[in-house]
C-alpha cells in the first residue's frame, strides 16, 4: 500500500481552505464520525465504505479545490498558449495533461477546474487580475462565485434524473458533455467526467445554495446505498 503520510501537508492544506471556505465542511465533517469523508483529505486514509459508496453514488464538496475563469475574445489563444487543450465548441470539457478541467461555456467562456490529484496547486499559478491578462481576456471569480460538488458512481444518471430534466445518460450524455440547466430548481452546470476510473458529474451551482444542493444530493443518493465520501479514493495513487 502507498504510503500517504508524504502527501500528508498539502492535504493539511487542502482542509484548512476547506474549512475556511466551504459552507458544508461542518455537515460533511458531522455525517461521518471515523476518518472518511471529508476527514479522509487530512489523515491520508482511504476508507474501504468510502471506495464503495464512491462506485454507486459518492457525494463530496469540491468547493474548497481552486476553480477559475476567462472570458473574452483573447481567452482561448491566451488559455491555448498556456498550454490547455481547449473544445472547439461550447458546452464540451477537456482535460489537461495534469488533469484540470477546461469547460467551454461559449465561444468565449471558460471555465478551469481544478485536478483533484495535485488539489488544484497548478490553477493557483493562473492570474487574477486584469493587469496580468491580455486585453479581451478577462479573469473571472467562479472559485468564489460558485461552489463545485461532485456526484460520483454507477448510479449517478438515475440519482440525477430525479433531480434534472435533462436526459443526463452516458448513451445521451457522453464523457466531456455539459448542460448548463436547473438541478433541484437551482441553476446549475453540470458536467460528465471520469475521476480515477469513476463516471462523476461535476456540478457547479452559486455558492449561497450550495448548503441546499449538498442537502438535496445526500438525499437523493440514499436509494442507492450512497452517501458523503473522501477526496483521498477520488485521486491517481490512492489505491
Amino acid at each position: 500500500m502507498k504510503d500517504s503520510r508524504a502527501s500528508l501537508p498539502l492535504q493539511v492544506e487542502w482542509a484548512d481552505r476547506e474549512a475556511a471556505r466551504s459552507g458544508n465542511y461542518r455537515r460533511q465533517s458531522g455525517l461521518s464520525r471515523r476518518p472518511t469523508a471529508s476527514m479522509a483529505s487530512v489523515v491520508g486514509v482511504v476508507d474501504h465504505e468510502d471506495r464503495q459508496r464512491a462506485a454507486r453514488a459518492g457525494v463530496i464538496d469540491l468547493t474548497m479545490v481552486p476553480h477559475t475563469g476567462y472570458r473574452g475574445t483573447a481567452a482561448a489563444d491566451w488559455l491555448a498558449a498556456q498550454g490547455y487543450p481547449l473544445p472547439l465548441v461550447p458546452n464540451q470539457a477537456s482535460t489537461s495533461a495534469n488533469g484540470d478541467r477546461i469547460l467551454r461555456l461559449s465561444m468565449r467562456e471558460f471555465w478551469l477546474l481544478g485536478s483533484l490529484d495535485d488539489l488544484g496547486q497548478t490553477i493557483t499559478t493562473l492570474p487574477t487580475r486584469m493587469t496580468d491578462t491580455p486585453a479581451n481576456c478577462y479573469p473571472l471569480f467562479c472559485g468564489d462565485s460558485h461552489a463545485w460538488l461532485l456526484l460520483t458512481g454507477e448510479h449517478i444518471a438515475d440519482v440525477m434524473a430525479k433531480l434534472c430534466a435533462v436526459d443526463l445518460r452516458e448513451a445521451q450524455f457522453p464523457e466531456g458533455s455539459i448542460a448548463q440547466t436547473s438541478v433541484a430548481r437551482v441553476g446549475a452546470i453540470v458536467v460528465r467526467q471520469q475521476v480515477n476510473g469513476l463516471p462523476a458529474f461535476a456540478i457547479l451551482c452559486d455558492v449561497n445554495s450550495s448548503d441546499y444542493m449538498w442537502t438535496v444530493l445526500v438525499d437523493a443518493v440514499q436509494e442507492f446505498d450512497g452517501g458523503p465520501i473522501g477526496i483521498d479514493c477520488l485521486r491517481s495513487g490512492n489505491d
